[in-house]
């Protein structure tokens, strides 16, 4: 009875030993893959990264762990997106003013130049009449 305890604690010690070489063999190659990337080929893991959390946002409604996961994202997303809302606001509200400012001044300039043009007119006109009576006198 002694002999199947020990060979049944013989198994059980060599299936941890085989499973924790694993899961070290696998951990090592994926630490060496994830600084492969991050030194060699950064622009490969700015896509990989990219599409990971394209695929936890698309997924999140699904699953509650995804949910927890993506929250942070989403919220990093959320701040995102009022950001640009704001600078889109403010770069049309800036055109406005400045478009209405250049037409304002613009209109002013056009203003002035007609109320010359206006006074010229009318001087030449009082003069003409001037020189019309004088001549029918």
């Amino acid at each position: 009875m002694l002999e199947i305890l020990s060979s049944c604690w013989s198994l059980l010690v060599g299936l941890g030993e085989t499973g924790w070489g694993l899961l070290a063999l696998v951990s090592t190659w994926a630490w060496e893959m994830v600084y492969h990337l991050h030194v060699s080929s950064p622009r490969l893991e700015g896509l990989l990264v990219g599409v990971a959390l394209a695929w936890l946002m698309l997924r999140r409604d699904r699953h509650p762990l995804l949910r927890v996961l993506s929250a942070p994202l989403k919220l990093v997303v959320d701040i995102l997106d009022l950001g640009w809302d704001q600078v889109t606001e403010v770069c049309s509200d800036l055109w406005n003013t400045a478009r209405s400012w250049v037409t304002g001044s613009f209109g002013w300039v056009r203003d002035r130049i007609t109320g010359l043009y206006n006074r010229i007119m009318d001087m030449l006109r009082a003069i003409k009449d001037k020189l019309t009576r004088k001549k029918n006198d």
